[in-house]
């Protein structure tokens, strides 16, 4: 969105003049916690992929795996509903 810091700053302005905001200090602080929030998703997204593959190994490692066959012809059917489903 902005290529340099000096872009930023009349972002930061325009946000304050249009009263949502008291100041570019309240403004900042606003984008911060968004950048936390996003963070903090994709921090738990991230731990469910790991658990995944964990998972996934554990169970690989026991021999309990599907042919990927069987795992292709199930994607391809839930791909034919998804794209088959009204919108």
């Amino acid at each position: 969105m902005f290529r340099s810091a000096r872009g930023i700053w009349p972002a930061f302005r325009r946000k304050v003049e249009s009263g949502r905001y008291s100041s570019t200090d309240e403004v900042l602080g606003s984008a911060l916690a968004l950048l936390d929030e996003r963070d903090g998703v994709l921090e738990g997204e991230l731990a469910d992929v790991r658990e995944s593959v964990r998972r996934g190994t554990e169970q690989a490692d026991a021999g309990r795996v599907v042919p990927s066959g069987e795992v292709f012809e199930g994607l391809r059917g839930r791909n034919a509903e998804l794209v088959d489903r009204p919108r």
